[in-house]
């Protein structure tokens, strides 16, 4: 069964007056917090893959950010095979 729009009302009003404004302000902070490194966290895997796919392509990945690694792959893949666009099967 869906909650409606006045069952949640009445719902989140009884879990304020349980919880208290402190408490809950601490889960948001403690929610965001956990947002944020799962970010950072998705980033750090997102970069690495490409510095290694970069040092397989011989391209030094020191001092550059994810897009220009990426520019670089993608210049020296199409480099190796002009005649067909980078990611064809």
């Amino acid at each position: 069964m869906a909650l409606l729009g006045p069952e949640l009302l009445v719902l989140l009003i009884l879990l304020m007056i349980l919880l208290r404004p402190r408490t809950i302000t601490e889960i948001g902070r403690g929610l965001g917090k956990l947002i944020v490194e799962f970010k950072r966290g998705e980033s750090e895997g997102r970069r690495e893959k490409l510095v290694e796919i970069a040092e397989d392509l011989g391209i030094d990945p020191r001092g550059k950010g994810e897009e220009q690694l990426l520019e670089e792959i993608k210049r020296k893949l199409f480099a190796q095979n002009p005649r067909r666009e980078v990611g064809d099967a």
